[in-house]
């Protein structure tokens, strides 16, 4: 019977070496992914395809916009319970201007008293602003015509403002010039009268 050759020995630090390749390839070795810091485990999955992108992105760019509302009350409260001296020293704090705070606080004052339709707010402060400053028969006509909606543009605001204000003022203008010339007609109509009766005098 043949000799078995005598088993040759390994220390347990050559042992790791020689399996360490193999235990790298093993799942729980693989590294997970990290989402970003601050990532919030309760959102959706991350998107994945050019759809899902835009569904997100959409659903947080409303959710940006409709915050205006919370800033404009939390505005128009500290202007009712603080003095003129804290409110103007909040202000200098922020991190926006007197011009982004005046629309804002429009906005929501316009949204809050129901003047313009539900949702809007959903445009931004920036668009529902300019359609707080259209007059009340501008507004009306303007969601008549459909311009006030959740979804409208800044553009679609100025441009309809721009076309129903330069309307109106052509109108005036028209008007003004009609008068004039009926006053220059009547004028020379009590000259014309005037020497009749100097003839007849």
């Amino acid at each position: 019977m043949a000799k078995r050759p005598p088993l040759k020995l390994f220390d347990a630090d050559e042992i790791k070496r020689s399996i360490a390749p193999l235990a790298q390839r093993l799942p729980s070795n693989r590294p997970s992914f990290q989402r970003p810091s601050g990532h919030d485990d309760s959102l959706p999955p991350e998107p994945t395809t050019p759809d899902e992108y835009v569904e997100t992105i959409d659903r947080l760019w409303e959710e940006a916009q409709k915050s205006f509302l919370a800033i404009g009350r939390y505005l128009e409260e500290a202007q009712k319970k603080l003095s003129a001296e804290q409110f103007a020293h909040v202000i200098e704090r922020l991190r926006f201007g007197k011009v982004v705070r005046s629309q804002i606080m429009t906005a929501y004052r316009a949204v809050t008293a129901g003047l313009l339709p539900p949702g809007v707010e959903a445009a931004g402060y920036s668009v529902v602003y300019h359609a707080a400053t259209l007059s009340d028969t501008e507004r009306a006509q303007a969601v008549a015509e459909g311009v006030i909606r959740p979804d409208m543009r800044r553009t679609e605001i100025v441009a309809f403002k721009r076309r129903i204000r330069t309307n109106a003022a052509q109108r005036d203008d028209d008007r003004r010039a009609m008068l004039k010339a009926e006053r220059q007609r009547l004028l020379a109509r009590v000259a014309d009268i005037d020497r009749e009766l100097s003839a007849l005098a």
